[in-house]
């Protein structure tokens, strides 16, 4: 009987590959049951104006991740103050918008499979190659959409 496992005749960075992908579509699938809820914060202009510019700069940004990272460095850290801008500004609103908030936390998170993993790993590695920055940057777009999906399902504030 062989015993293999089921990535036996895979090569590490093929592992880590399909390792980040699964994560990532699990990671994207748990986005999904973000539904909006009732008692949120109205919708605001201004958070839907920022989040499509996060995520427009972030797939700009995503996109040269077959450049050095060092190159880019100045940019990404501007980025992630944005970010972390945004998430201290949605934060401010109350308990009412924690869903918006926990997106974004696990957007940018470090340690996590979207945004914040991709720096990571781009930090990590020097540079990234075409198949995955092209696979995490779709990923990550369409989570931002569930974002400024969320936004939008929020009611309109009475004028």
């Amino acid at each position: 009987m062989n015993n293999t496992s089921l990535f036996g005749n895979l090569g590490f960075s093929q592992k880590l590959f399909y390792f980040f992908f699964i994560a990532l579509v699990s990671t994207s699938i748990s986005f999904q049951s973000c539904n909006p809820a009732k008692g949120m914060v109205a919708q605001d202009s201004e958070s839907l104006e920022s989040f499509n510019i996060l995520k427009t700069d972030a797939v700009s940004i995503m996109k040269k991740g077959a450049k050095s990272y060092s190159a880019m460095a100045p940019q990404i850290n501007e980025y992630k103050s944005k970010m972390d801008d945004q998430i201290e500004y949605e934060r401010a609103k109350g308990e009412k918008n924690m869903k918006t908030v926990q997106m974004l936390e696990l957007m940018s998170n470090p340690d996590g499979n979207l945004l914040g993993g991709f720096f990571t790993r781009w930090e990590n590695e020097g540079k990234l190659n075409a198949p995955f920055i092209k696979e995490i940057a779709g990923v990550v777009s369409k989570n931002f959409d569930k974002i400024i999906n969320l936004e939008k399902k929020k009611k309109k504030p009475k004028m």
